[in-house]
C-alpha cells in the first residue's frame, strides 16, 4: 500500500466525497444524482438554445408565486435549494446561478411545488452589465441569494403564480 503522503491531494478529497456521499440515506443520495445530471443538462440547453425558445418553459412570465407556502413543501425546498448549491461545486462545467435556478425550479416543479426566478441586471465596477438569477419560494430564497440586492430584476419566471 502507498503511504499517504504519497496520494495527491486531488485524490484524497474525492475519496472523501465518496465515502460522505455513501453515508448519505437513499433519498439525498437520488437527490444529488438528480441534481447533477440536470445540472448538465441545463447547461447544454443554455449553451445551444436561445432564450426566446427556452424562456417558455420557465414558467408564467412576470408572475410571482405565493409568499406564504406550507412548512413541509418549504423545508424540502429548501433542501433542494442547499443540493442544488453544493451540486454546483462540484460540476466539471460551470453552474453559475442561472443553471442552479433552473435546476432547483425543475426539480421542485416535479412536485408542484411554488416558485419564482427571478433575473436581474446590475453595472459592474467598468460599467458594463452583469445578469444574475436566484430562486424562490414561499419568502425563502433557495438559490443565487448572496448579493442579489443590488440587481434590478427585469424578468421572473412563475410556476404557481398568481394571476
Amino acid at each position: 500500500m502507498m503511504p499517504r503522503d504519497f496520494v495527491p491531494e486531488d485524490l484524497l478529497m474525492f475519496v472523501n466525497t465518496l465515502q460522505r456521499f455513501a453515508r448519505l440515506p437513499r433519498q439525498d443520495q437520488r437527490l444529488l444524482i438528480r441534481a447533477f445530471c440536470l445540472a448538465g443538462f441545463v447547461r447544454l440547453v443554455i449553451l445551444i438554445v436561445p432564450f426566446r425558445r427556452l424562456s417558455p418553459f420557465l414558467g408564467s412570465h412576470m408572475g410571482e408565486s405565493p409568499r406564504e407556502e406550507d412548512d413541509a413543501r418549504l423545508a424540502y425546498a429548501w433542501r433542494v435549494g442547499r443540493t442544488v448549491e453544493t451540486v454546483s461545486r462540484y460540476t466539471p462545467w460551470k453552474s453559475k446561478c442561472l443553471v442552479q435556478a433552473v435546476v432547483a425550479k425543475i426539480l421542485l416543479r416535479r412536485l408542484g411545488i411554488a416558485n419564482t426566478l427571478y433575473m436581474g441586471v446590475a453595472r459592474d465596477e467598468g460599467e458594463g452589465l452583469v445578469a444574475h438569477a436566484w430562486l424562490r419560494c414561499g419568502e425563502t430564497i433557495l438559490t443565487g441569494g448572496q448579493g442579489r440586492e443590488r440587481f434590478t430584476v427585469v424578468s421572473t419566471f412563475a410556476d404557481g403564480a398568481h394571476s
